[in-house]
């Protein structure tokens, strides 16, 4: 699979709540990089996704980026609350996703709100 395929099957599964199916898509030593958390390995990123339970959720891509070794997703991702827009920076080492960067609003997060 090339990494826009990967990718964008990622943010697919992602949304459908398959936690199982991402592992197959990342690196051992996958980086994560987000607004509240990192982790420096798959296994504690999986583990945490799963912990949260994820729900299903419809999504919307808006613009793939891609150059050699790494995609960048902007999508909507369609909370019942509204969407919230989300990049997500891909990188890729021997066919497999090496570290993500996540990126969104936090605001829509805050106690003022």
């Amino acid at each position: 699979m090339k990494p826009e395929e990967q990718a964008v099957t990622f943010v697919r599964r992602f949304c459908a709540g398959d936690v199982a199916g991402l592992r197959p898509l990342l690196d051992e030593h996958l980086k994560f990089r987000g607004p509240f958390v990192t982790f420096a390995d798959r296994e504690s990123y999986l583990e945490s996704l799963a912990a949260d339970s994820l729900d299903q959720t419809s999504y919307e891509i808006i613009e793939i980026l891609t150059n050699n070794h790494s995609v960048c997703i902007f999508y909507d991702y369609l909370k019942p609350a509204g969407p919230l827009t989300i990049a997500q920076l891909f990188r890729f080492t021997k066919y497999k996703i090496s570290e993500i960067r996540l990126v969104f609003d936090t605001s829509e997060f805050s106690s003022d709100s």
